[in-house]
């Protein structure tokens, strides 16, 4: 059997609980925290992403450093641009006729 001051404290215990709930209903506005918790999310993704940035710069240039040579993704977008200009000076050199085109 639970003795007097075991009750008592259990009492307490529950009182104190529910002051503090009470008091943070009154003090916290939802929409202000669920506010604030959208805005760290959007400041988290713009510090990964510059940080995701900036690591790629700092990784490409000691791989040129390290090897001499361009990256490897830097090397073939290069490579991309280099094919899509050939083949729009070579459609500008010799245009489609109208024959062709039908």
């Amino acid at each position: 059997m639970a003795t007097k001051q075991g009750v008592v404290s259990e009492q307490l215990t529950e009182l104190k609980q529910d002051l503090r709930d009470l008091w943070v209903a009154l003090t916290r506005d939802p929409k202000q925290e669920a506010r604030k918790e959208r805005t760290w999310l959007i400041f988290s993704g713009i510090l990964v992403a510059g940080a995701t940035m900036m690591s790629r710069k700092l990784s490409a240039k000691v791989w040129g450093v390290l090897t001499g040579e361009a990256p490897p993704a830097t090397q073939a977008a290069r490579d991309d641009a280099a094919r899509k200009a050939r083949a729009e000076a070579l459609q500008t050199k010799n245009p489609p006729t109208e024959a062709a085109a039908r």
